[in-house]
């Protein structure tokens, strides 16, 4: 049943009864009619608490609908019992605060009194006691390789939701307000890079390899770059949109710039101010900067993380999003330095604690992510390097997890079942599927061409930049030509049928009853087979999150480029999630949810 029909479910059975009673003529009195107005007051106040205090508190967002919806229903009661009640609070207020002679009412008998204060100190108590957070298990510092890869399935079992799940389990750190969304270095230096102009490379092209090129790497080539990855695309509310989704619009992402052979920018590091479009200079590179395979780079791109912007949101699953939110931002840097003749590469492998020395950042509240390293031709190196030991806490779990997942320097289906068209490339310019992408919210009833589903399949269906470890289910619901039901692309640009069936309850179910979910044409679901990702040590867990962001843009920067709309989704139950797919939780993690469809006009 529709939310809005359980909020007014209520009103609508006290309703019925009070037209039952009016037509016999047996209508209640003013008194009892207050009476019997303010029960129902007390109903919809105790429920809208109930889940201001029990499920906001937990982060649920769907949840955030039945408290504006039971919100309203209570100000119309409110406003009843003002109606009501009004004139005897301005008798007593002109009578100097002396209240108005009290009418007598046959007593209520102590024990009913009783029996309704204490329901709703127990309803108020257990709304507070499942609220209030609770510290998680401690969590041992990561000694070796295996105690790190413990670290990541403690950590992915601790961040993980479920409807039983938020009764035991809380965050374990006050993560305090929001902080600033923009970060600024107001003494350095300032640049403006400018952008290049022109059309570019077409977006199915550009994902699959670099155009041809020659010259050196211009500075204005860099702040298209950092405009595509990073930069306000959009104002919109009083919001700055930028060129890659984040989960609840928060960006914790920042990029530094190491530039070494950039034509009109001398040799230094940078920070990207997505605010203003321009480039605060650090100083000079370092002796050591943590990432050896950059060294003969034109030039590297550091991403970071401020988890804080995340985390005083999602709490002990801002490690989750941010990451997720990295791969996003990372493939519109790739596709555009493709579509700029330029080879990107992610770094497999770097020096945290090296590289934010380098940045000048405490890799605890702002820790490095990623590296994208940018050339004019192929090169690269593979250095040697070793797990991280120290397992600093400042921000909880997510602290333990990213440093279980840092380093320090010293399989597949076969495929089979449906055989997909053959894909349709598409000619939109990159700049221009960057920068109209956004999110859509609302779909039509409308069905998915089949060959605009294989074409955007096949554009997201390149060679893994970090983690061979992704694997990419559909729940199909209006596809033309296409049976609903549940589906694994495999090998060969082919789909697996998992089942047949209406699953799109189950996925708005799954992914927190989210409408966008359950009302998409289809849903991708990316998960990451366990053994493979952690085939590497803890680095693969970061590696599995940062490649299905890398995948999911693809989605998204797909469905823009075929008139589609697609919205990206981090919140859901995690073991609803993993049996909606057909897969073995203990063997598949579910990383990312992101919809299609037809949007609404």
């Amino acid at each position: 049943m529709p939310r809005l029909a359980w909020v007014l479910l209520p009103l609508a059975l006290y309703g019925a009864w009070l037209g039952v009673a009016l037509a016999r003529g047996r209508g209640p009195s003013r008194h009892a009619l207050n009476v019997q107005l303010s029960v129902l007051l007390m109903l919809y106040l105790l429920a809208t608490a109930g889940l201001g205090i029990f499920w906001v508190a937990n982060q649920q967002l769907p949840v955030f609908d039945w408290h504006y919806l039971f919100g309203y229903g209570t100000l119309a009661l409110v406003a009843l019992h003002l109606w009501f009640n009004l004139p005897v609070v301005w008798r007593a207020l002109r009578n100097g605060g002396r209240a108005a002679p009290r009418i007598a009412h046959p007593r209520r008998p102590l024990p009913a009194r009783t029996a309704m204060a204490g329901l709703a100190l127990v309803v108020f108590g257990a709304g507070y006691l499942a609220g209030t957070p609770r510290a998680p298990a401690p969590v041992e510092a990561p000694a070796a390789l295996e105690d790190g890869v413990a670290a990541v399935v403690r950590f992915h079992a601790h961040s993980s939701l479920s409807r039983t799940g938020v009764f035991a389990s809380a965050p374990g750190i006050d993560w305090g307000d929001a902080p600033p969304p923009f970060k600024r270095y107001p003494d350095a230096p300032a640049i403006a890079p400018g952008r290049a102009t022109g059309a570019g490379a077409g977006l199915s092209a550009a994902l699959r390899a670099p155009v041809s090129r020659s010259g050196p790497l211009k500075l204005a080539e860099v702040g298209t770059l950092l405009h595509l990855a990073a930069g306000i695309t959009q104002r919109r509310g009083g919001q700055a949109l930028r060129a890659a989704p984040s989960s609840g619009g928060l960006f914790p992402s920042e990029l530094y710039l190491l530039a070494r052979r950039i034509e009109g920018l001398a040799p230094g590091i940078y920070h990207y101010d997505a605010e203003g479009g321009r480039l605060a200079s650090l100083g000079p590179l370092p002796g050591s900067d943590g990432v050896p395979s950059a060294a003969d780079a034109d030039a590297a791109v550091v991403l970071t993380s401020v988890f804080h912007r995340t985390g005083y949101k999602y709490r002990e699953r801002a490690w989750r999003y941010a990451v997720a939110d990295g791969g996003h931002l990372l493939e519109n840097l790739r596709v555009a330095a493709h579509a700029a003749g330029l080879h990107a590469a992610l770094a497999q492998r770097f020096d945290e604690r090296l590289l934010a020395g380098a940045l000048a950042i405490d890799n605890q509240l702002e820790a490095p992510l990623a590296v994208m390293e940018l050339r004019r031709d192929g090169r690269a190196a593979p250095p040697v390097f070793t797990p991280a030991v120290e397992s600093p806490a400042s921000l909880g779990a997510t602290s333990r997890i990213q440093q279980a997942t840092s380093l320090r320097l010293p399989a597949d289906r076969g495929a089979g079942g449906i055989a997909l068209p053959p894909p349709q490339p598409s000619a939109m310019p990159v700049m221009r599927a960057i920068t109209e992408r956004r999110s859509q919210r609302r779909f039509s009833g409308a069905a998915v061409p089949l060959p605009a589903l294989a074409a955007l399949l096949a554009d997201m269906r390149q060679p893994a930049q970090l983690s061979a470890a992704v694997r990419i289910h559909l729940v199909v619901n209006r596809v033309q030509g296409l049976t609903p039901g549940v589906y694994r692309y495999g090998p060969g640009h082919a789909l697996d049928r998992v089942r047949n069936g209406d699953f799109a309850a189950a996925a708005r179910s799954a992914a927190l009853a989210q409408d966008v979910i359950g009302d998409a044409a289809v849903v991708l679901v990316l998960t990451a087979d366990r053994s493979t990702m952690l085939a590497e040590g803890a680095r693969g867990y970061r590696h599995a999150f940062l490649e299905a962001g890398l995948v999911g843009e693809r989605w998204l920067l797909g469905a823009t480029a075929r008139g589609l709309g697609a919205c990206p989704v981090g919140a859901f139950y995690d073991d609803e999630a993993a049996a909606l797919i057909g897969a073995d939780g203990r063997r598949e993690w579910v990383l990312h949810f992101a919809a299609l469809g037809v949007a609404a006009q």
